[in-house]
């Protein structure tokens, strides 16, 4: 049986991976002009500026998923 930790953990990793992954994806086409990065603008950002900051919260998601595997593994040494 998986523990509360292991699945917090798991969850962040895979929705950061996914978060980036679809930025990534997203602005790759956006690039290439296969798709408009104005599709993306919100307020008074651009699009390509929404999906970078969409790929960096992806990043830290994972990488806060990852942080709390080492946070509950660490052992306090004295």
């Amino acid at each position: 049986m998986i523990n509360l930790p292991q699945l917090v953990e798991k969850t962040f990793i895979i929705s950061g991976f996914f978060i980036s992954s679809i930025s990534f994806i997203l602005i790759s086409l956006s690039l290439w002009d296969w798709i408009s990065a104005d599709i993306f603008a919100f307020g008074l950002s651009s699009g390509m500026r929404v999906l970078g900051g969409c790929a960096i919260i992806g990043c830290l998601l994972s990488a806060v998923g990852f942080g709390i595997g080492d946070y509950f593994n660490n052992e306090v040494k004295e």
